[in-house]
């Protein structure tokens, strides 16, 4: 048995030595990684592409980014993403890890035609919903976030939803905005708080409420005739 004692020691020494080649291989190297997220909402860039010297990454639901194997040296990193701008930057890569967080910017939604608004009782007010849809009518479903302004006048119904006329004019004035980061079409929302409106809350009353919407790719507006004055018990 003693005899096979060196080449069990060769055998060691050589998986060492090889394993010390590979290491400084690996160790040559740098990765660069980070967050990409929109920056307005903070939500995932859908599609995000992010390229360094041919090694990319293709993003959807996530915020973090990573990219392996990357020789020391200055490169140009790029990330483009369907309806942002482009985002590009000059990276000097190290050996080891590399750490680089951007924001992309939100440049349009894409084809944008119109609006619908829909409104919701809630506790702390009347609650209100922008959809964004397209040419043919359709909702819109991925877009970045965007400055936004919604305004409205609210005023009481006096009739049925079907045969009514307006009443006194309860509300008018910019309507606090918020990006609801979990809804599917109504990402864009807004808040008119009970005591903003010129009424108590009362069961079975309703409003028609104007709704205008100023992007900088125009200016939108829809009628929502039958919101609820009263808030929604349970």
């Amino acid at each position: 048995m003693r005899k096979f004692i060196p080449y069990t020691v060769i055998a060691i020494v050589i998986v060492v030595i090889v394993a010390l080649f590979v290491g400084l291989r690996g160790g040559s190297y740098g990765t660069i990684q980070g967050k990409a997220p929109d920056e307005l909402s903070g939500d995932p860039v859908r599609g995000l592409r992010i390229v360094v010297d041919g090694r990319s990454t293709i993003m959807y639901r996530s915020t973090t980014y990573k990219l392996t194997k990357i020789p020391p040296g200055k490169y140009t990193l790029k990330a483009v993403a369907p309806n942002y701008y482009d985002f590009s930057k000059e990276v000097k890569i190290h050996r080891g890890k590399n750490l680089l967080n951007f924001a992309m910017r939100g440049k349009e939604i894409p084809d944008l035609s119109g609006i619908i608004v829909f409104t919701d009782s809630k506790e702390e007010g009347i609650q209100i919903e922008v959809r964004f849809t397209d040419s043919k009518g359709v909702g819109i479903t991925d877009f970045p976030c965007l400055p936004i302004k919604i305004e409205g006048t609210l005023w009481k119904r006096i009739g049925e939803e079907e045969n009514y006329v307006k009443g006194e004019k309860i509300f008018e004035g910019p309507i606090k905005h918020f990006w609801d980061s979990n809804a599917y079409l109504a990402k864009n929302k807004g808040i008119i708080p009970w005591d903003k409106i010129k009424v108590k809350p009362k069961k079975d009353e309703y409003g028609i409420l104007d709704v205008r919407v100023h992007l900088k790719q125009g200016d939108f507006k829809d009628t929502v005739d039958d919101v609820k004055l009263f808030k929604e018990e349970g």
